[in-house]
């Protein structure tokens, strides 16, 4: 049987992931565990490449709608956001081997106009990409929920991160590629800001104080979903934590608020190519 090109070179990119590291181990996003096919049905891998196609970096992303996307502004630097080309997006994923992940070709990437790096973190670290073909909705492809201008959400709300980022510091997801997932809780303003104190209100903290528990490298640009009655709803886009590791006890892992971003993000998803 044939194999795509989009495909094949998921597949290298996930060979090499496992000659890097070695020996096998268990879980991406620190202290997570295996999640469900199907269980996270807008969850997106971005692979991002270099000129000579080699992977440079990945981010994770979630399906607004038909068309477009939900991402970090940081994914990108300058050159990436005339360079579609370099940018490649998968849904449907579960493990990124499988074949039944659908390669999708990005249309534009829109970052926040004020979107800049400020110590190691970022302000406005949100972006959007446009595809250029509809994406067609399925039990294991459907589109995240936005919360509302004004719901707020505490420790005490049932909230999860995913992604396929690093286990911990410079030490990548191996083969099957599985995703991961891990309950984790928001912590309150006030806490995040004696740890970061460059945090807005535009932001928020979310991670076990004790350390262990924590997104990575690799898993930037996925959410932070939290349950309502309806369902889940999209509360944070993972944005930075401690340059010295993740999960580091005292140093959670800060996010954008989405619920901040409501014009930005309407502005755009309701046009359509």
């Amino acid at each position: 049987m044939a194999v795509s090109k989009p495909l094949l070179l998921l597949a290298l990119v996930l060979h090499n992931t496992r000659d890097l590291l070695g020996a096998e181990v268990k879980s991406s996003i620190v202290g997570g565990d295996d999640a469900t096919k199907g269980g996270w049905p807008w969850m997106v891998y971005l692979s991002i490449k270099t000129d000579d196609g080699a992977q440079k970096w990945q981010c994770g992303a979630t399906i607004l709608n038909e068309y477009w996307l939900l991402t970090a502004g940081q994914c990108w630097d300058d050159q990436l956001i005339s360079r579609w080309d370099r940018v490649g997006v998968w849904i449907g994923t579960h493990k990124l081997k499988e074949p039944s992940a659908r390669y999708m070709h990005v249309g534009t990437i829109i970052r926040h106009p004020e979107y800049r790096a400020q110590g190691y973190g970022y302000i406005n670290d949100i972006s959007l990409i446009q595809l250029k073909k509809r994406i067609s909705f399925s039990k294991l492809v459907s589109k995240v929920n936005l919360p509302g201008a004004d719901d707020t959400f505490t420790s005490s709300s049932e909230c999860w991160i995913t992604g396929w980022g690093d286990i911990r510091k410079d030490v990548p997801l191996p083969d099957p590629g599985v995703l991961q997932q891990l309950k984790i809780p928001i912590l309150a303003q006030s806490e995040c800001r004696a740890w970061y104190p460059e945090v807005t209100d535009a932001m928020l903290c979310a991670g076990n104080p004790a350390g262990g528990k924590d997104a990575c490298k690799g898993d930037y640009g996925g959410p932070l979903v939290c349950r309502t009655g309806s369902g889940f709803v999209q509360v944070g886009i993972m944005s930075y934590g401690n340059p010295d590791g993740c999960g580091i006890p005292g140093r959670p892992g800060v996010y954008t608020r989405v619920s901040k971003y409501l014009a930005f993000i309407n502005n755009y998803i309701s046009q359509e190519p």
